[in-house]
């Protein structure tokens, strides 16, 4: 008989009901519980929905901070669907002076077309007539964006809301283009309005057409509402807000006045369009504001103490 070799050790065999033993010999048994399919189910699906709600996030937040090559690619790319929309209504002229001429005979029935004595003042005061043409076919195109990259460098934290007003103003504007096209005072015949874009023409850079811009890339028949204007009070209201310098508040403040001023007195645009572009930019406004006005608001009304009336007098 071989002798025993001393080295060998022989494990005594495990009791399927001892745990202990699979403890000592190291082993970790993972028993998956009994899952319901139904329940395994609602598991992944909450996880998916874990999952999608912070991708959702992540862009929000990589969006909420603007980053000045972002901004330029989705303004460049809003303003061409803008301009080409904006541009493409169609045959619209009869329509365009339809509305034109009921404009008018609402302004003159309620004795309020300010834009007759406006336009009187300015083409027969040559002076006048230049800075008018100057300001009309210049500032509308520099100060707004001049605006917006002041406020995606110095004021970021209110850019996101603030240019967004804009935009929804301008994309709410291609319903009245659309719906409401309307040729401008300085294209009625018979009116007494002169053009003083194309009064001045001779030494300006715009066309004889009156138009501020080219007059492949115009439309004659969007005065309604007056984006000039819509803009333009855009552009005061940030620098009167947000500026800190107290020069800059009064521009700012100044500026939309010298806008309304020059649309009506050059022609291009009824009173009532300016309204209109103004009452626009206020409902995008509050569109954008909406959220925060409400936060505002129930925050306002937890803090009221119970009982607590609205003071009077």
């Amino acid at each position: 008989m071989a002798p025993r070799d001393s080295r060998r050790t022989f494990a005594p065999p495990e009791s399927p009901a001892s745990p202990q033993g699979r403890a000592d010999s190291g082993e970790i048994d993972l028993v998956a519980p009994d899952l319901d399919p139904r329940e395994l189910e609602a598991f992944e699906s909450e996880l998916k929905q874990t999952g999608f709600r912070a991708v959702v996030t992540r862009v929000n937040r990589y969006l909420a901070r603007p980053r000045w090559w972002v901004e330029v690619l989705l303004l460049g790319a809003l303003y061409a669907v803008y301009s080409v929309i904006r541009n493409s209504v169609g045959e619209v002229a009869d329509q365009a002076y339809r509305n034109a001429y009921e404009i008018l005979r609402i302004e003159d029935a309620w004795h309020f077309a300010l834009e007759r004595p406006l336009n009187e003042l300015v083409h027969t005061t040559s002076w006048l007539a230049n800075i008018v043409a100057l300001q009309y076919a210049t500032l509308h195109f520099l100060v707004t964006p001049a605006v917006l990259i002041w406020l995606l460098f110095r004021r970021k934290d209110h850019y996101r809301k603030v240019s967004g007003t804009l935009v929804l103003c301008t994309g709410l504007a291609l319903f009245g283009f659309y719906f409401m096209p309307t040729a401008p005072p300085r294209l009625l015949p018979g009116e007494g309005f002169v053009d003083v874009m194309a009064q001045t023409s001779s030494w300006g850079w715009w066309p004889e057409s009156g138009a501020p811009g080219s007059d492949a890339i115009s439309n004659q028949f969007a005065a309604m509402p007056s984006l000039h204007c819509a803009w333009a009070t855009w552009c005061g209201l940030v620098l009167f807000f947000l500026a800190k310098w107290q020069w800059l508040r009064i521009l700012g403040l100044i500026y939309p006045f010298t806008t309304y001023f020059v649309v009506m007195g050059s022609g291009n645009h009824f009173i009532l369009d300016v309204v209109a572009g103004v009452a626009l930019l206020a409902i995008a406004a509050a569109i954008v504001y909406a959220p925060t006005l409400l936060r505002w608001w129930r925050g306002r009304s937890a803090d009221a103490p119970a009982g607590a009336g609205v003071p009077i007098g």
